[in-house]
């Protein structure tokens, strides 16, 4: 029997002003869904930063689909590694952002989901969180 692995691809970008991330993650759930593709989606107004993780072929085009996306520049990828489980599961595509109302529990399951991330990943988003 051979073991699944799958792909993560973790990047940062800056958003193009006056963005509508409302829309980018609805569109992101609907196409995620189709290509098996789970992660997390992190706004804080200027910058993002998104983990999208799921079989090889899946990741690889989303991850050209975004790169060809206008709605934000400087693309960089922080983390591309094989995973053996993934590690936002349960996350079609999850929307973080820091806020008055529900910041620290955002912050509080983006921090365990991490656990076992490389350490770029957890300080890209430890940073994120407190711009």
């Amino acid at each position: 029997m051979t073991e699944t692995t799958f792909r993560q691809i973790f990047y940062t970008s800056r958003s193009t002003p006056g963005v509508d991330v409302d829309q980018i993650l609805q569109q992101s759930r609907h196409n995620n869904a189709v290509d098996g593709i789970t992660g997390l989606l992190w706004h804080d107004g200027a910058h993002f930063l998104q983990v999208i993780e799921g079989p090889e072929l899946s990741v690889a085009s989303t991850y050209a689909r975004i790169m060809g996306d206008t709605r934000h520049t400087e693309l960089a990828i922080l983390s591309d590694r094989s995973v053996p489980k993934r590690e936002f599961g349960y996350w079609s595509m999850e929307r973080a952002t820091r806020s008055l109302t529900d910041g620290d529990a955002v912050l509080a399951r983006i921090e365990r989901r991490l656990a076992g991330a490389p350490e770029a990943l957890r300080q890209a988003f430890a940073a994120a969180a407190t711009r």
